[in-house]
């Protein structure tokens, strides 16, 4: 099975909030704080060259990075 067109699960901050539990502040810490975390977990999708940011968070690295287990992995989305 040809998986290079399987998308990418990115989620929004708000999701990211919900999935695991946290504050606005634990999220702005890790972008301000931890690079690591910003290197491996953070995806700007907004255009080459713009001055405006537009954050997704790629699920399964964060929650390699984090240490979520397989099973944990998947944050319930919204439908």
């Amino acid at each position: 099975m040809d998986q290079r067109n399987t998308p990418t699960p990115l989620i929004t901050k708000a999701e990211l909030k919900e999935w695991l539990k946290v504050s606005d502040f634990w999220v702005r810490d890790r972008l301000e704080n931890d690079p690591q975390f910003v290197e491996r977990c953070v995806v700007d999708l907004a255009p080459a060259g713009s001055s405006r940011r537009t954050i997704r968070y790629h699920v399964g690295r964060t929650a390699q990075y984090l240490g979520i287990p397989a099973e944990d992995q998947q944050p319930a989305l919204a439908a």
